[in-house]
Formats: structure tokens, sequence, C-alpha cells
């Protein structure tokens, strides 16, 4: 409630609750959620609703903010899950190709030895005893 005038706010509010009487005038208007304000306290009383009204949109905003990031947390999760499959693929892969490579040198010496004249293949036959 707008008291226009600082005369009248002090003589109404200010005074009146130092007077010895059965409620102040004051205490009536606080309990019906009446704040009295003169010319001088209306400009502070509303930079306090400002101020608490901005409270509250940080707070909305910091939930939602938590809420993006439990989200984001849970999608983390996965990459990571999936990030660890892949690896686990790639080192099967490396396992599987150093074991191909090993195969194809074997087989290369194989080869390797044939054509040198090592090879059983590449002897002539051994001549059967007569009778």
């Amino acid at each position: 409630m707008y008291i226009p005038a600082e005369n009248v706010y002090y003589e109404t509010i200010i005074k009146d609750e130092g007077s010895d009487g059965e409620g102040s005038l004051s205490d009536f208007a606080l309990q019906q959620r009446v704040i009295p304000v003169s010319p001088n306290s209306f400009y502070a009383y509303l930079q306090a609703i400002v101020l608490g009204l901005k409270g509250l949109r940080v707070e909305k905003n910091a939930r939602d903010i938590m809420v993006h990031l439990s989200r984001l947390q849970g999608d983390l999760r996965r990459f990571r899950d999936d990030f660890s499959v892949l690896g686990k693929h790639l080192s099967n892969a490396r396992n599987k190709y150093e074991e191909a490579q090993a195969a194809l040198t074997r087989i290369e010496t194989k080869l390797e030895g044939m054509g040198s004249g090592d090879s059983p293949l590449e002897s002539p036959p051994k001549e059967l005893p007569s009778e």
C-alpha cells in the first residue's frame, strides 16, 4: 500500500508502532499481507521485488541446466560404452591382422623353401631296389 506523503507514513506506521494500543495499523496490514510503503521506501521495496523475481528466474534456469546436465551425463555414459566396444573391436582386428601376417610369413617361407630345391617335391625320386 503506497502512502503518498512521508509525514502521513510516519504518523500512521512508525509512530503507531510506538503506542500502547491493542494492535498497530502496521501489524494489521502485515496480517492482511499488505506492505505499507512511503515515497522514500517505495523504490527500495520495488528493487527487492525485482531481485526476488530475478532469483526465481535464476533458480528455474539452474533446474533446467541440471536436467540438461543429467541428460548429457546419460549420453556420455552411452558414448563411453560404445567407445569401449569400438576399442575392443579395434584390438581384436589388430590381433587378427597380426595372426594373419604371421601365417602369411610362414606360407611365404614355405613357398620360398620349395623354390630353392629343399622341398621333397622337387628332389628326384629315389629308385626302388631291384630284386
